[in-house]
């Protein structure tokens, strides 16, 4: 069993942080803005995001993008390279940032069980999408006693 390829797995994880960033920004800002706007408006706020908070969703979506794709490097001994691994880092990446989380806000009836069941099922197309990518990017280091190849 080789060791991680970190460049690699930083490179699969930016590049799968900034797809999150852009899927979150389509399910947030389009999908359910008006029920964000809504929240926002019941809770005396502008529902504007400004620079700190898109800054704070930055560092977050690249922190999913970054723990996915060393997920998927950290498995992909175990259940080999490929597709069906990737969907695996994200889905368990998925399982850990979204629906677990949503469940916590359960007991609070402003967002209902419906708002959070799109943001969650929308948030695993988006995880899928960003982590396959990113573990399409990942290779292996070559081990020094494999052979040159000509």
């Amino acid at each position: 069993m080789g060791k991680m390829n970190v460049p690699r797995i930083v490179l699969g994880g930016v590049v799968a942080g900034i797809l999150c960033f852009i899927g979150d920004g389509l399910i947030h800002g389009v999908l359910l803005k008006e029920r964000w706007m809504q929240l926002a408006s019941a809770l005396g706020r502008s529902g504007s995001p400004d620079a700190t908070s898109m800054a704070e969703w930055v560092l977050y979506d690249l922190a999913k993008g970054l723990v996915g794709v060393w997920l998927y490097a950290a498995i992909r001994p175990r259940f080999g390279a490929g597709p069906r691994t990737g969907a695996i880092a994200a889905v368990v990446t998925w399982l850990l940032v979204l629906p677990i989380a949503a469940l916590g806000f359960l007991p609070a009836t402003t967002l209902g069980r419906r708002f959070l069941a799109i943001w969650s099922i929308d948030g695993l197309v988006v995880m899928l999408i960003a982590i396959g990518v990113g573990a399409w990017l990942y290779r292996e280091e070559e081990s020094a006693a494999a052979p040159a190849r000509a």
